[in-house]
């Protein structure tokens, strides 16, 4: 990686929220935040230079390209590509040399060619898995005040390490990336909700195979494979010696899963195969952790019609969320960045399934010492 000299960035939904603010008798308003025009002196004092390319031409972007803090300003573009190889020319410099904070569609084009790409945490999902770095802000709160101390580490790691190009990355972004795990990993364990939650899970579960019931195990991509890997554990054993335990993961049937989805539709696919094989009183757990799958969705609506509990595994979602409403017991990790809460996800279902084994082995010895 080579060293970064300059930072561009987007206005709406990084320096902004992106949303447009208006009362009687006043124009379009945007609300900035007051540290991240004192993180872009800071930025200039420290020797970086300082561009905007945004696709917006209003009134308010062109009254924030007045700021003469800036090296390079570009508005109304949508071929951002193009914008950034005027602004290496008009500030000699090259891509790989740049920084770009960016939230959307129209950024991507640069995010994959500059030298390190950034991303407020709200940025929609196709920028946020090409990002080299995923903020810990959204955009409008503090977004540049977050890179400047991001930049500057950055700046301070480089001058000690020997081999830039290639022990920087790894040893920064190792690092980054624990930090992040380990915040969310203390949010959670002083989060006395989830923590009931939990055992709530556990609960449901334990009580279905006590009944003789099911667990069946739904989720897309990465979730998919924490669906089978959970079912997995209960089928096999996690620490002690007990009986096999029924669990399914709905997703590993790639004949089912392909007819239903040519048949039918995708969203379908775990849906029709609840209604198949579930009964009243089995359990689903469904893995999603932007809490929008359609499919899983459809499995939950699915499962209320048919008596059986479920317990979403999920990110960061809204009260609001569709998905709420036919949720028996809910597990949501405060965070929107897709890695963590999958590494949250795994985790969790690591306890559940040392919870249930270890209740049903001490019901079968506290049964033998009846006997």
């Amino acid at each position: 990686m080579n060293t970064i000299k300059a930072l561009l960035f987007d206005i709406d939904g990084v320096i902004t929220d992106g949303k447009i603010y208006a009362g009687e008798n006043v124009g379009e308003m945007k609300s900035i935040s007051l540290k991240d025009i004192d993180a872009l002196s800071l930025l200039k004092e420290a020797g970086y230079k300082l561009g905007c390319i945004t696709g917006e031409d209003t009134y308010f972007s062109r009254q924030f390209m007045q700021i003469p803090l800036l090296d390079y300003i570009k508005i109304g573009c949508k071929q951002k590509e193009c914008a950034l190889r005027e602004a290496e020319e008009k500030l000699q410099i090259t891509a790989d040399e740049i920084c770009y904070v960016g939230d959307g569609k129209y950024d991507i084009p640069i995010l994959r060619e500059v030298g390190f790409s950034v991303c407020p945490c709200d940025a929609i999902e196709e920028v946020k898995k090409i990002a080299d770095f995923v903020l810990n802000r959204k955009g409008g709160d503090g977004c540049i005040s977050e890179i400047y101390a991001l930049l500057k580490r950055l700046k301070d790691q480089t001058e000690v390490l020997v081999n830039k190009n290639e022990s920087l990355s790894v040893n920064y972004i190792l690092l980054e990336r624990m930090k992040e795990h380990q915040q969310i990993l203390h949010k959670l364990m002083e989060n006395k909700e989830y923590i009931a939650h939990i055992e709530e899970a556990v609960n449901i579960i334990t009580e279905g195979y006590a009944k003789r019931g099911q667990l069946f195990l739904c989720g897309n991509g990465g979730s998919a494979a924490d669906a089978q890997h959970l079912a997995a554990e209960l089928v096999g054993k996690f620490y002690l010696e007990r009986r096999p335990l029924s669990a399914e993961a709905l997703t590993v049937n790639t004949s089912i899963l392909t007819s239903l989805a040519n048949d039918y539709d995708y969203s379908s696919i775990f849906a029709r195969q609840l209604e198949a094989k579930a009964i009243a009183g089995d359990v689903l757990i469904g893995i999603t952790t932007s809490g929008t799958s359609e499919n899983v969705l459809q499995a939950f609506q699915k499962a209320k019609e048919m008596q059986v509990q479920t317990i979403l595994m999920t990110g960061e979602i809204g009260e609001f969320a569709s998905i709420i409403e036919f949720t028996d017991c809910l597990l949501a990790v405060p965070s929107r960045n897709t890695a963590r809460v999958q590494e949250m996800h795994i985790l969790t279902g690591h306890i559940i399934c040392e919870m249930i084994e270890r209740s049903l082995v001490m019901d079968k010895e506290a049964g033998e010492c009846k006997e």
